[in-house]
């Protein structure tokens, strides 16, 4: 009688575990790019590849002396236009009680707009609007003299320095968030029914649990994460479809745990429940065609027929033709026939095995 390995069934079987490989990637990263020109006065010290940065820090000063002397000069084309509104709505008056004096008692005919200075009062209005204008742009020249940072987050690169000339519309650096980190998994279409999307928006379906694992500095470390959405289209090559999974602070220390960093390589593991009439056993006991070969308890093997959910690598989900409690075989046996007696590993050798084997 062979000797085989045996797994018994039990319901509520153990967690559905959808595997997939992506890299890190923050989930905002934008270009430090100058919006005026001019040479470079000071530079923060944490504006170096890896440096972190703050929101509203300063990262570089421009030399703001052409703007501030272009802001004066604004404000002084402010206070001219304003004086002369002031003349022209003076001499608009002026012109009015003039004519109300020269009319003849009677006489309806009205003055043309020109004599009662409108025009000029509406250019002297237009001036001044174009004068305010330019003292804003002025002023929001002068405060693009500096370059900060938009977020919380670390410099990826950085290419300026004190002393270089920086010209308008040139990247000087770029920076990314620390506060959501995102990995695009590829997975095939099947898995997708054991993955819940959050952005699905289905409050029934309990929210799928994932596990980003990676391995850094000769040990493994383990991050929460959540299926947020779908990629924006299936690759073409592999039929497979992107899960886009985000990350919740996943620079921050924790414990012995270091921060993640962009682009490394991580393992991640959907966690899904199967229903409550679905079974879950080894992979290695599902054979060829669905079948699963049962061991009775009188020790003899039973061809059975099994409904497939999901068959992964470890792991295979049966929705019918198995009962909690029944033991199946894992091991791998040349001949299998109906019937046919074996012994469970563990188990002792009885008498009836013992004279067939003499």
């Amino acid at each position: 009688q062979p000797v085989v390995t045996v797994h018994t069934v039990k319901s509520g079987g153990s967690e559905v575990r959808v595997k997939g490989f992506g890299s890190v990637k923050a989930k905002r990263s934008v270009d430090l790019v100058p919006q005026v020109s001019g040479e470079v006065m000071e530079k923060s010290p944490d504006f170096e590849p890896g440096g972190a940065c703050t929101e509203g820090q300063v990262l570089l000063s421009i030399d703001n002396t052409d703007y501030a002397l272009a802001a004066a000069r604004s404000k002084a084309d402010v206070a001219q236009m304003e004086f002369n509104l002031a003349r022209a709505e003076e001499e608009a008056q002026v012109a009015r009680s003039e004519w109300e004096g020269m009319r003849v008692s009677g006489d309806k005919t009205k003055p043309s707009s020109l004599v009662l200075h409108e025009p000029q009062l509406k250019l002297a209005i237009a001036n001044l609007d174009a004068a305010n204008a330019a003292l804003r742009q002025a002023q929001v020249n002068l405060e693009r003299c500096t370059i900060t940072a938009p977020f919380d987050g670390r410099v990826l690169s950085a290419e300026a320095d004190a002393g270089q000339y920086l010209r308008a519309g040139n990247p000087v650096g770029s920076i990314y968030a620390t506060d959501i980190a995102e990995v695009t998994v590829s997975v095939p279409d099947d898995d997708l029914g054991w993955i819940s999307i959050e952005s699905a928006g289905c409050p029934e379906t309990p929210q799928t649990e994932v596990d980003v694992f990676a391995d850094f500095a000769g040990a493994r470390h383990k991050w929460s994460g959540r299926a947020v959405r779908l990629g924006g289209a299936v690759d073409n090559r592999s039929r497979l479809v992107p899960v886009v999974v985000e990350i919740s602070n996943p620079y921050e220390m924790n414990g012995n745990r270091p921060p993640l960093m962009e682009g490394m390589f991580v393992e991640v593991v959907f966690r899904a429940t199967p229903k409550k009439d679905a079974l879950v056993i080894p992979r290695s006991a599902l054979r060829p065609n669905s079948f699963v070969w049962v061991i009775t308890d009188e020790n003899k093997v039973t061809l059975r027929k099994v409904t497939v959910a999901r068959a992964g690598l470890d792991e295979v989900v049966i929705t019918d033709g198995l009962v909690p409690g029944e033991n199946v075989c894992t091991s791998n046996l040349q001949y299998v026939t109906e019937g046919m007696p074996v012994r469970v590993e563990g188990q002792p050798q009885t008498k009836n095995s013992k004279a067939g084997a003499e």
